[in-house]
C-alpha cells in the first residue's frame, strides 16, 4: 500500500514539475522528460525515459539533447549505455527568469518614459522593477552573510 502512495506522490510531482517547466516556456516534451528525470532517484536510460513518458525513442533523444544543451540534463556513460540525470537547480532557473522579466520591464519603462497617457502603466512597471531590485538586493545580502 505504501508503494502505491509513493507512486501516486511521484506522479503528482511529475505533473507539477511539468506544469512549472511549461509555464517557463519549455515545450511539453522537454518538460515531461525533465519532470521524469528530476523525480527519479537514479539516472535513467533513454528507453526508460521513453517508457515513462510514452515518447518514441527518437523524440526522447531529441528532447534530451535539447535539455543537455541548455544545461538541465547531464548524460553519463554507464555499462555500455548512456544514462541521463537532471541538474536540479530551481534557483538558477528562477534567477534566469527574473533577469528576463527585468529586461522586459526596463524596455517597457523606456518606451513609457514621458508618455502622459500611459502614466498609470508606467507606475506599475516602476513598482515591478523596484520589487525585483528588492529581491535581488535581499539575495545579495543573504549571500554575503
Amino acid at each position: 500500500m505504501q508503494s502505491d502512495k509513493d507512486e501516486k506522490t511521484a506522479d503528482r510531482a511529475v505533473r507539477r514539475v511539468k506544469a512549472l517547466m511549461m509555464n517557463w516556456g519549455f515545450a511539453e516534451g522537454c518538460s515531461a522528460i525533465y519532470a521524469v528525470l528530476i523525480t527519479s532517484r537514479e539516472p535513467l536510460s533513454a528507453e526508460e525515459i521513453g517508457g515513462k513518458t510514452d515518447y518514441a525513442y527518437s523524440s526522447t533523444i531529441n528532447y534530451l539533447n535539447t535539455l543537455i544543451r541548455i544545461g538541465l540534463v547531464e548524460r553519463v556513460r554507464s555499462i555500455k549505455k548512456n544514462v541521463y540525470m537532471a541538474n536540479v537547480n530551481f534557483v538558477e532557473l528562477i534567477k534566469a527568469e527574473r533577469e528576463k522579466v527585468m529586461a522586459y520591464l526596463k524596455q517597457l519603462d523606456e518606451v513609457l518614459e514621458g508618455e502622459k497617457d500611459l502614466e498609470h502603466l508606467s507606475e506599475k512597471v516602476e513598482h515591478a522593477i523596484a520589487y525585483l531590485r528588492m529581491v535581488e538586493s535581499a539575495e545579495n545580502e543573504a549571500r554575503e552573510e
